[in-house]
């Protein structure tokens, strides 16, 4: 049974960037594509509290995509439809890379580790945020 936390499928259109732990960090530089998967996601609501599980209890996508030239990340959710997120702003230091962006009235923030590749994502909104954990490499 899906948990009933409303989706953030449109305002993480970069929340699932993960792949599982331990992909190569090889490239990390802000310049190529990126692919990541979602491992963990933690869900809190005003009210009821928070719940723990996979993207697909969140009804999340588990792979996304990150296009640096275009400044946008996108995901197939799971009715088929290409959902895009512009990154709104981006800041690459010597040890992550710093993604933002607004959408549906929520805001999102990812830092990608440069290094190991590891990426929190969280995004928060009227009554809920979640924080999304796990891992992206170049595509």
């Amino acid at each position: 049974m899906r948990n009933k936390i409303p989706s953030i499928l449109p305002a993480l259109g970069l929340a699932a960037m993960l792949l599982p732990a331990g992909g190569s960090a090889a490239g990390l530089d802000g310049k190529a594509s990126l692919v990541c998967a979602a491992v963990d996601v933690i869900a809190c609501a005003n009210g009821p509290g928070c719940s723990e599980g996979s993207a697909n209890h969140f009804d999340l996508p588990q792979f996304m995509f990150v296009d640096f030239k275009k400044q946008q990340v996108h995901a197939t959710d799971e009715t088929g439809k290409n959902v895009v997120s512009p990154i709104k702003n981006s800041a690459i230091t010597e040890q992550q890379i710093i993604l933002q962006g607004t959408e549906n009235h929520r805001g999102w923030s990812a830092t990608i580790d440069k290094a190991n590749g590891k990426m929190t994502v969280v995004s928060s909104g009227p009554g809920v945020s979640f924080m999304v954990f796990g891992a992206c490499t170049t595509r």
